[in-house]
């Protein structure tokens, strides 16, 4: 019996009207043959409202109460869905993250997943009820926890690996994953197909497209991915291994506003001090996107590193401090700055892919302030307001716009 796992996502379920359209697509799509896992983010905007209601009450509001709070939205639209579907007379049944069996650790606003036990979602399965489950939450003892931004991703995913689904279908308000983001570059490609390497790069450099945790889930257990439109039935991107696609040099660019460029001058006196500034950032759960030493001739060092912005204010109280007791010369705090982040299976294995990177800024006068490279991604920091011309202009003498990235023998999951 084919086994399917479905995830809508905010935007998808953000009225009663979208709940119902999804409800008709969910029926209409359903036989006694398969069976149906949906998985639900929250409506709308209501995570960024519950947020702002907790920051009314205390600015630095206890984590395993929000995770209480930010829990209920997905569990609102998964009811909700539930009743939808029994209206158009399926069985049907709602179930938060501890009723599916999700288990995770003790990183109360941000947990990962640790093992899922199916047996109470299999059973539903076995009475032919479509079982949907209220995405972005698991527990921990006997306390809920949210997963992070972008959860109700890794909770389909998760579901559908523990489950042995045959694919994990990915709902949203775009068709798929394009070579850039449509809404910066308006003649991006829609992608038929990208690796797994490829999309975990790509939700690392700022596309918002996939929670990359989710998809390193699926990297895991070899787990199938499409992501389309939840209105569009003739659109999607496959997120597969690499084996079954046609390579490619570069697949897209990704633009990420959302980061802070911090740079800490100081002298090789203490041999320690970069340790200590990386275990005390390390200390306070803060993620650094990119990182870069460089040593000058004269025993000092510059520790350049990327964060997201409302990291930057944590970093900056403890520079502070390091300044004060005279640990560090000085630090720096760049806001105004983005990265572009070219990602493609093809770039370890082709001369001259940075050198046309480079000379593409030079030749239009855009300065890079840092960079960054690994066998797939060459990511690129520049002033803020260079951003999406820079990225048009690769996006263009990469041809990007002409991409049409295939499935390998046309398999489609």
């Amino acid at each position: 019996m084919k086994m399917i796992v479905e995830k809508y996502g905010g935007t998808s379920v953000r009225s009663i009207d979208k709940i119902k359209q999804i409800a008709g697509r969910i029926v209409q799509n359903y036989s006694e043959n398969t069976r149906v896992v949906v998985v639900v983010s929250a409506m709308g905007q209501t995570t960024d409202e519950l947020e702002s209601l907790a920051s009314a009450i205390s600015p630095q509001p206890n984590h395993r109460e929000i995770s209480m709070l930010l829990s209920t939205g997905e569990i609102v639209s998964s009811s909700l869905l539930a009743m939808a579907l029994q209206a158009h007379g399926k069985r049907a049944i709602s179930l938060t993250g501890a009723q599916s069996g999700i288990y995770t650790d003790s990183v109360y606003t941000n947990a990962k997943i640790l093992h899922i036990k199916t047996d109470k979602i299999m059973h539903h399965l076995q009475q032919n009820e479509i079982v949907v489950v209220a995405g972005y939450q698991g527990v921990f003892g006997d306390d809920i926890t949210v997963l992070g931004r972008g959860g109700s991703d890794a909770t389909a995913v998760a579901l559908a690996c523990a489950l042995k689904a045959d694919i994990c279908e990915i709902f949203t308000d775009v068709n798929g994953v394009y070579t850039a983001d449509p809404n910066l570059i308006p003649d991006a490609s829609l992608l038929e197909g990208i690796s797994y390497e490829e999309m975990i790069e790509m939700a690392g450099a700022g596309s918002q497209v996939m929670m990359g945790r989710a998809v390193e889930i699926a990297r895991k257990y070899d787990m199938k991915i499409r992501v389309s439109s939840s209105h569009d039935k003739n659109s999607g991107t496959l997120i597969t291994r690499e084996s079954e696609l046609e390579k490619v040099v570069i697949t897209g660019i990704s633009t990420n506003e959302n980061i802070a460029k911090i740079d800490i001058f100081g002298s090789q006196d203490n041999p320690n001090i970069i340790s200590e500034i990386l275990g005390e950032i390390s200390d306070q759960r803060i993620n650094i996107i990119i990182m870069n030493l460089h040593e000058t001739n004269d025993g000092r060092f510059i520790l350049s590193f990327i964060v997201r912005p409302e990291d930057a204010s944590h970093i900056e109280a403890m520079l502070k401090i390091y300044c004060g007791d005279k640990k560090i010369e000085s630090y720096n705090i760049n806001k105004n700055v983005a990265q572009i982040s070219l990602i493609g299976s093809g770039i370890a294995n082709n001369y001259g892919v940075a050198h046309k990177v480079f000379q593409t800024l030079a030749e239009n006068s855009i300065p890079t302030l840092m960079t960054s490279t690994s066998e797939i991604k060459i990511a690129l920091i520049v002033n803020r307001a260079d951003a999406k011309r820079g990225t048009e202009l690769l996006h263009r003498n990469f041809a990007l716009n002409n991409l049409n990235r295939k499935i390998v023998g046309g398999i489609h999951g």
